[in-house]
């Protein structure tokens, strides 16, 4: 399985340490109108300064509505502007790497080339 930026997350050891089996709704902090933008990794954002940080290649995603909701509440109200809305998908194995850490309501989810994070999560209200 070929993850998207896999040539930079090749050059850091043992990244990513692990994948949590099975499926599971996940839920992301996004842009009102759900963009690509609203799925770059922070590797990227913020180029070069987490060039070497594993999980700075994946995506930061949630186990519930409530948890991404608390995160969007502690962004800074420079990023509220842009990340106002929360979006949920359902990622199965075949959609990329789910590294859980030590942080059980946190994932970072490394997507495959293939899959379309835009045509993947919607963006809801509240947890339904």
């Amino acid at each position: 399985m070929k993850l998207k930026f896999q040539e930079n997350i090749d050059k850091i050891k043992d990244c990513p340490a692990n994948n949590e089996q099975g499926e599971k709704k996940l839920f992301r902090c996004v842009e009102k109108e759900i963009t690509e933008k609203s799925f770059t990794p922070q590797a990227v954002l913020l180029k070069p300064k987490y060039q070497d940080k594993c999980i700075a290649w994946g995506l930061s995603v949630f186990n519930s509505f409530d948890s991404a909701n608390q995160m969007l509440k502690n962004l800074s109200k420079n990023k509220r502007v842009n990340y106002s809305k929360i979006a949920q998908g359902v990622i199965n194995d075949s959609h990329g790497i789910k590294y859980g850490g030590s942080n059980k309501k946190h994932y970072t989810f490394f997507p495959t080339e293939e899959f379309n994070v835009v045509e993947n999560f919607e963006i809801v209200e509240r947890n339904d």
